[in-house]
């Protein structure tokens, strides 16, 4: 087991390193939250539309979770609450289970300046705390399982700016 579960960190490392492009503690925190849910929640790797990660942190580490749990903001599976805090929640839509993490504060002060490869072989224990993960409300549930419902060519183009607009937004979801 052991032996599995550090070959699934390294595929994460290496196929995060690839999109992030350089090495970084931030990164590699985010690797490790990934292993953390998978092993939490059972599952060696995710089916597409499978999770759903809430992240308080837009950091590097947002790079490995879209890598290692599949979850993206265009997919509407990527959430982004901006505390500033390098805490996660997981669910899995399929299971139903759910994990929540806090990177312990030793860590998170240090994050920047820790070693990559460091933080990779860190029991979970250290880098982490397990809190309760709060419901996922009906309404970010629809938000979830409908947030990628275009077909083909028919994507509506973004201008910058423009899209934090919610009449923008309803434009496209009138039949023309």
């Amino acid at each position: 087991m052991a032996f599995r579960k550090q070959n699934r960190v390294e595929r994460i490392w290496k196929a995060s390193l690839l999109l992030h492009g350089k090495p970084c503690g931030s990164l590699a925190l985010g690797v490790r939250v990934c292993d953390t849910v998978l092993t939490r929640l059972g599952l060696e790797t995710p089916e597409p539309n499978r999770l759903v990660c809430v992240t308080e942190s837009d950091g590097c580490c947002v790079d490995a979770l879209q890598v290692g749990l599949g979850c993206t903001m265009g997919k509407g599976h990527l959430l982004f609450y901006k505390t500033g805090m390098l805490v996660f929640t997981v669910y899995d839509l399929t299971g139903g289970g759910s994990v929540r993490l806090r990177t312990r504060g030793e860590v998170a002060e240090r994050i920047h300046e820790m070693n990559p490869r460091e933080l990779l072989s860190m029991p979970e224990s250290a880098l982490f705390t397990l809190e309760e993960a709060r419901p996922m409300t009906p309404r970010v549930l629809r938000r979830v399982t409908t947030a990628c419902n275009a077909r083909g060519e028919q994507i509506p183009p973004r201008v910058p700016g423009l899209q934090d607009c919610p009449d923008t937004f309803r434009q496209f979801d009138e039949p023309k």
